[in-house]
């Protein structure tokens, strides 16, 4: 009696698999984690605003006791922000890549003339945005301003006077105004490219979504190009020092 072997066929790659690591999966990822830290610009900057509420900036204080009230939480949030951010400039540099290998030479003089500047500098813009949120988090979450040690009236770590007193530092606020630029130039082109790489701009469309991008990109640059510059004003001011409560009687130590 002869056994008749089947030979099975090549293993069929996981569909969902295949498609992340095709382009347009690819576009796909970086359109979502983009729009993901849209999102969170827009949170940051609506956190950043409650510093115009109260006297001495006492909104941002309370805002800030209100997000740690959870560390665990707030831990999380971050990382997974990180991770957001790993993936989309990790992706996008994939990208650059993978595009810059397939492109033609005689098409490289062509594509710059064609391209804005803020077409050419994202990936640039997006690193120097990184390497200023790094900075910002270590210099305002980490602790390592040299005005972290402020309590205000109520016992609460004084957030505002830790920012405004940094800003009055022109190495801070001038990183902190050139990185604002760069994130808008990121943000003017990203916008338009998420809702072209899920089809939701046309013809007629793509312009207003265009127009509409570079406008929301700017609103956010103002706003939180407002916060130096009212700083250095003196338009916000921090609350006297004799007025302070002293970090050993804060409410954070009590805890």
């Amino acid at each position: 009696m002869s056994v008749v072997s089947v030979s099975k066929g090549p293993r069929q790659p996981n569909p969902l698999l295949a498609f992340l690591v095709s382009s347009i999966g690819k576009k796909w990822i970086v359109g979502i984690s983009g729009g993901l830290l849209i999102f969170f610009v827009l949170a940051h900057l609506a956190g950043n605003l409650t510093i115009y509420i109260g006297p001495f900036g006492e909104g941002i204080n309370a805002y800030a006791q209100a997000l740690h009230a959870n560390p665990v939480l707030l831990w999380i949030a971050r990382g997974g922000l990180l991770l957001v951010f790993a993936v989309h400039i990790g992706t996008t540099m994939s990208l650059i890549i993978a595009n810059r290998r397939a492109r033609p030479q005689r098409y490289a003089v062509k594509a710059r003339v064609q391209s804005t500047l803020a077409v050419r500098t994202m990936a640039l813009s997006g690193l120097v945005v990184l390497s200023f949120l790094i900075f910002h988090v270590l210099q305002f979450a980490g602790g390592l301003s040299p005005h972290a040690d402020l309590y205000d009236l109520q016992g609460r770590h004084d957030v505002a006077a830790m920012i405004i007193l940094s800003f009055h530092n022109p190495l801070v606020s001038g990183f902190y105004l050139v990185s604002l630029v760069l994130l808008g130039m990121h943000l003017s082109h990203g916008i338009s490219s998420v809702f072209q790489t899920f089809g939701l701009s046309g013809r007629k469309s793509f312009g207003l979504i265009k127009q509409g991008g570079l406008l929301l990109a700017w609103a956010l640059i103002i706003g939180f190009a407002s916060i130096p510059v009212a700083s250095v004003t003196g338009f916000l001011k921090i609350l006297p020092a004799d007025r302070r409560v002293a970090p050993e009687l804060s409410a954070s130590s009590q805890l």
